[in-house]
């Protein structure tokens, strides 16, 4: 019932010796209580005065120490008292390390007592928030080029200016509806850049054809956006239902991710509204019209690739169904790129941070733990790499990440928390720490870890043994297995008499050497276990009930999309045909998570559930103008041809600005982001070099066999 939540700010108070340090937490602690916005503050290491419960006499047992470094000098080991400070719900967290700081500076402490920081979260933040936004501003320079490659300077500047409209008011819906600025909602609106720029390209577009076909400007203004609102309103609406069902995504899942469906819809109803008022009033006094790439002679870069899409249409069309298969038949062949891109749930955090996890065998008093700490801080206190080092024996560090999880306090175990210079210096130590402390700590087990995103596990692989029979034995077996594929620190809980389903159950824990994927170790293993008896935890666990969770999002997904074009054209046979393109994105998303080396994981998963929405509605402007051409009367293949042409141009646009619009993030906005970056980059290319091909094709055949008219 006392759950502990995440500590804002973690402080370090060093002293001579533990009760001085406990003296000055004290008045720490009642200082801080005096800052508005401070939340609920802990101390950790402070022994008690008397042993009055059993609460008191565990807290006897732990104890902490803490290596610091003054400027360029040695570590040092100091004596430490932890204070564990929350910030209050609603607060910002930059103000509130301002205040907090502010208060221990004017604190009047003991010359030899000094106050360290030791986890700092509002720095961690504003660190990450900086590169989200150097990120979300060089993906608005970077569609506005796109805009001025693709389209005249005029329809360019309209598209330009119409940006930051749209963003103040997804701002303003943000702030509404209390969405906060942080990494989520920030990648959000970079992702949904290139999306609304969508709307207004496809707006400018529709005037600028008005106007080159001689209308007056005060009816081209109105009169462009008016003839596509069918295609833009529900182009907007496939758009946002092929994200906002990630926000039914069940616990902790979806309330990481609730902020992406939601800044995502604020986005594109903004730009629905800014599409069809800003857009013609732009239109009106800056566009002089400017004639699609079906008309001869232009003088745009873009009309070089006419010629060549046109003859590659006309090719598919002599041949339709060879075309179509052999569109479906790529799909299937890219399917042998999976092999090439691991699993694995969550990247690690890119943080200046590791953990030592250390357990010595059940019974081990505290003594013989504090032993193996010290040798431990031996070794650390030789790493130049390392800034700070909590050592803390008899339990664990306070919770100061939000999956990095308190540990039962017990005389056999303890935890360390180092804190590197830089974040690039953790992988090479982490290597090191391992090979050091594998070779001079054998009496206990020291697991040297990352610091991971996602759900909170103790150990990557877990491989649980129950049933009947000789279970240590089966224990034994697996473990074996896992030490010949390569497994580190292959171990289990056989100390420990546990239950799963009400079955005794032995779970064997590993971790994967440094750079390896758990995925892959585990998958080398698991065909020589036992048939009987196994069940499988860890991040394999959680990539399965995840893959579970994402399927019924893509099918609540898919539904919606297809009912929304069955009521915009009216046709199931007819929504049919874009449906069928849907699949061609997943060709572009198994290369680029391919060529990117990224990890098939979870938020792969919510590209790949978010590409069907984004491929239909570029092209669902391509639909719906063929069936302007068809009810004109035009003869079938010149009105796909002539459709082709048309739209090619808002086509190209629109996914050239989403694409490019994500390389940004794709390239500074660390590994989390990779996989999803890279299933939309090369989805997005690769089905709409497809589709611009095979929707003319896959249309020209459905009404050759009389399905459509």
């Amino acid at each position: 019932t006392d759950f502990q939540l995440p500590a804002t700010l973690l402080f370090s108070v060093l002293a001579e010796d533990g009760m001085k340090a406990g003296e000055a937490a004290d008045v720490i602690e009642s200082e801080l209580k005096k800052v508005p916005s401070t939340g609920r503050i802990r101390q950790f290491g402070h022994p008690p005065a008397e042993i009055l419960s059993f609460d008191d006499v565990v807290a006897a047992t732990y104890s902490t120490r803490t290596l610091h470094r003054e400027g360029e000098g040695a570590l040092k080991a100091s004596a430490s008292v932890l204070v564990a400070v929350e910030m209050k719900a609603g607060n910002i967290i930059r103000d509130f390390k301002t205040s907090v700081l502010a208060q221990i500076e004017k604190t009047k402490l003991p010359e030899s007592v000094q106050v360290i920081t030791v986890s700092d979260q509002p720095a961690a933040t504003a660190h990450r928030i900086e590169e989200f936004l150097r990120c979300f501003i060089e993906a608005v320079i970077v569609v506005v080029l796109v805009a001025l490659l693709l389209m005249d300077w005029r329809t360019a500047l309209v598209v330009a200016v119409a940006i930051p409209l749209t963003i103040a008011m997804t701002l303003g819906g943000m702030a509404a509806l209390e969405v906060p600025l942080q990494q989520i909602s920030i990648a959000a609106l970079i992702i949904s850049l290139g999306m609304l720029v969508d709307d207004p390209v496809v707006a400018s577009d529709g005037i600028n054809r008005e106007l080159a076909e001689g209308q007056p400007r005060g009816i081209a203004a109105w009169l462009g956006p008016f003839k596509l609102r069918r295609a833009i309103f529900f182009g907007t609406v496939i758009n946002i239902v092929a994200f906002l069902p990630l926000a039914l995504l069940p616990g902790d899942m979806g309330a990481f991710i609730i902020s992406l469906p939601i800044v995502i819809t604020l986005a594109l109803v903004s730009s629905r509204i800014v599409s069809m008022t800003f857009i013609p009033l732009l239109g009106y006094y800056i566009l002089k019209g400017q004639k699609g790439l079906d008309a001869v002679g232009g003088s745009h870069a873009l009309h070089r690739l006419v010629p060549l899409y046109r003859a590659a249409l006309q090719f598919g069309m002599r041949r339709p169904l060879a075309t179509v298969l052999s569109a479906f038949a790529l799909l299937a062949a890219s399917t042998a790129l999976i092999p090439f891109f691991g699993k694995q749930f969550f990247p690690a955090a890119e943080r200046n941070q590791l953990l030592v996890d250390i357990q010595l065998p059940e019974g081990s008093g505290i003594e013989k733990t504090m032993a193996v700490t010290a040798r431990v801080g031996d070794v650390l206190q030789k790493q130049q790499a390392i800034q700070t080092a909590v050592i803390v024996s008899g339990g664990g560090t306070p919770m100061f990440y939000y999956n990095v999880l308190p540990r039962q306090n017990a005389e056999n175990v303890a935890q360390v928390l180092v804190n590197t210079r830089k974040a690039e210096d953790v992988p090479a130590l982490i290597v090191h720490l391992r090979e050091v402390l594998d070779r001079e700590v054998q009496d206990a087990l020291c697991l040297v870890k990352q610091i991971e995103q996602g759900p909170a596990l103790e150990t990557p692989i877990q491989i649980e043994v129950s049933g009947d029979g000789d279970l240590k034995a089966k224990a034994a077996l697996v473990a074996e297995e896992l030490r010949k594929v390569g497994a580190y620190k292959v171990h289990d809980d056989s100390g420990i008499l546990s239950r799963l389903n009400q079955q005794h159950t032995i779970t064997v824990k590993a971790l994967a050497p440094f750079g390896e994927l758990a995925s892959r170790i585990l998958a080398k293993a698991r065909e020589h276990f036992p048939k009987e008896g196994i069940a499988f935890g860890g991040e394999e666990r959680e990539l399965t009930n995840s893959q579970r969770e994402m399927e019924h999002v893509l099918k609540i997904s898919l539904a919606l999309i297809a009912l929304a074009m069955v009521i915009q054209f009216r046709s199931v046979m007819k929504s049919l045909v874009v449906m069928l393109t849907v699949p061609l994105g997943l060709m572009g998303a198994f290369t680029g998570l391919a060529t990117a080396h990224a990890s098939f994981g979870f938020m792969a998963l919510i590209g790949i559930v978010s590409l069907a929405g984004v491929i239909v509605s570029h092209i669902i402007v391509l639909s719906d103008f063929i069936e302007e051409e068809r009810a004109a009367g035009v003869e079938l293949e010149k009105a796909l041809m002539h459709a082709a042409l048309v739209r090619l141009r808002a086509v190209l646009a629109t996914v050239f600005a989403t694409v490019c619009g994500l390389i940004p993030l794709a390239l500074t906005g660390g590994e989390l982001w990779r996989p999803l970056t890279a299933v939309h980059i090369f989805g997005l290319l690769f089905a709409t070099v497809l589709t611009l091909l095979v929707l003319p094709v896959l249309y020209l055949l459905f009404a050759r066999w009389k399905w459509i008219k």
